[in-house]
């Protein structure tokens, strides 16, 4: 049987010029605020960078490797670039790294390793690859991975697992062999490991069940992970957010629950306002959240250098009337029901009033990410974990257009409306809400629920506190 023939990406440089030129467009165009964590003069740097890059291109792999620095320095998490149909098939199969890595603030750790890699043991510490350190690597995987402001965590847990090896490869292409040097309990390992193809490692696993679970820890002690806010994949398995929240908080008050512990470690978002529903039966009183939310227009325009126009509307046909328009032609929600800037309009019962743990890192993002804001706000909860990889102040989501480049084929979901929180300060800018007890993912526990984090948040609730300003982080093995 013949081999199928490498998928054709290749790019004139007129055309790469004008898929990144249009893709600039399209971001100063529809992003509400595109100077939110950036500067003006660091975005016209990066923009003369990358058209001085785009003239060496000649593919579209190379255009990625210019254009997703780029729009990765407006520091917008929601900003994604989807590879074309024929890169996709030409990374499908590629050889690639051997390790899967746990990345922290305190390095990256292997996890498992393929091939010739299948010997170095759990935990053992990466130091380099190919003579760059773990440090300027995983400053390279931030600088092409979706992230807000300058948080790295939600990096972190992106290029965890066999993250690293997949980003690597568009990074830097094909790689026959690896210099890697590591370090493990029996000293300093340095090998030249060659790469593996993808079917060296086991098929991915499934995504996570979407339904929230209660655990009774004890009599007065559960534990709640609510793993997504997606009306969608709710919908997949036979209920909604409302309804399945509601039946917890009725058993929790039924059964007398004391003390909660609210997983948020998986969730990376989902529906507006789902996060707000979970809040209210939290904290009683309704919360002023948003100072505003903006859109740029009503009907986005850009043209391509080639004369081509790209459009899109912004609001649904049923989300018109609830938006004015404001000075510079932007448009801005107004706080009226169902949504509008508050935690909700109608009654929220049973209120669990007692005391709250939340588990949270870089994966609790967009609608979990601004629950973790909400929560942080009010002083309601007690932090276990890492940085929450969405920003304290709010996020660029909703409505997102999906421009397809027309030369490279790739797509860029570009955010369309800016949800700035009422409490945004300078001290938070660009952050995600800090632990209050710090507890990052650890190799020798990943994939386990019950992880250091979690016996933190047990050890938390045995003490006598009352407020989360009096609790005192425990010390754990």
């Amino acid at each position: 049987m013949a081999d199928t023939p490498a998928p054709d990406t290749s790019l004139t440089k007129v055309a790469a010029r004008e898929d990144l030129e249009l893709a600039i467009s399209a971001v100063e165009a529809a992003i509400p605020n595109i100077y939110w964590h950036q500067s003006r003069r660091a975005w016209a740097a990066a923009k003369a960078k990358a058209r001085a890059g785009v003239a060496r291109v000649s593919d579209s792999e190379g255009l990625w490797r210019v254009m997703r620095p780029l729009l990765g320095q407006i520091g917008e998490g929601h900003l994604s670039v989807q590879l074309s149909d024929a890169m996709s098939q030409g990374y499908r199969g590629a050889p690639r790294f051997p390790l899967d890595l746990l990345w922290t603030e305190r390095g990256a750790f292997v996890l498992a390793g393929h091939g010739a890699a299948a010997d170095i043991p759990k935990g053992t510490r990466l130091i380099s690859v190919d003579g760059v350190r773990d440090a300027d690597l995983l400053r390279e995987m931030v600088a092409v991975t979706p992230h807000d402001g300058v948080i790295r965590t939600a990096t972190m847990r992106t290029v965890s697992g066999r993250g690293f090896s997949s980003i690597l490869y568009r990074l830097r292409g094909a790689q026959s062999h690896f210099h890697v040097v590591l370090e493990g309990a029996g000293g300093r390992i340095e090998r030249d490991f060659p790469a593996v193809s993808p079917l060296a490692r086991p098929p991915e696993a499934a995504d996570p069940a979407p339904l929230p679970t209660l655990e009774w820890l004890d009599d007065h002690t559960v534990y709640l992970n609510v793993p997504t806010f997606s009306n969608a994949r709710l919908r997949k398995v036979g209920t909604t957010f409302p309804d399945a929240i509601q039946r917890i908080f009725a058993e929790i008050e039924r059964r007398g629950a004391r003390d909660l512990i609210l997983d948020l470690r998986e969730n990376g978002g989902g529906s507006e306002p789902n996060e707000s529903i979970l809040f209210s039966y939290l904290v009683e009183k309704p919360l002023h959240k948003y100072a505003a939310v903006e859109a740029r227009a009503r009907r986005i325009v850009v043209t391509s250098l080639s004369g081509k126009r790209f459009e899109t509307e912004v609001f649904d046909d049923d989300d018109k009337d609830p938006q004015r328009q404001i000075q510079g032609g932007r448009w801005t929600r107004l706080n009226t029901p169902p949504n509008g800037l508050m935690s909700r309009w109608t009654a929220f019962a049973p209120i669990f009033h007692g005391r709250l743990v939340v588990l949270a890192g870089g994966e609790t993002f967009s609608g979990g990410a601004e629950l973790a804001s909400m929560l942080r706000h009010t002083e309601r909860a007690v932090f276990v974990g890492e940085e929450v990889g969405g920003a304290y102040e709010g996020n660029t989501s909703g409505y997102r257009w999906n421009l397809e480049l027309p030369n490279s084929g790739m797509k860029i979901a570009i955010p369309l409306l800016q949800f700035r929180m009422k409490w945004a300060g300078r001290r938070s800018h660009g952050r995600g809400v800090l632990p209050d007890c710090p507890a990052p993912p650890e190799a020798m526990q990943a994939n386990e629920r019950r992880d250091h984090a979690w016996r933190v948040a047990v050890a938390l609730l045995r003490q006598d506190w009352q407020t989360p300003r009096r609790a005192l982080c425990p010390q754990t093995d």
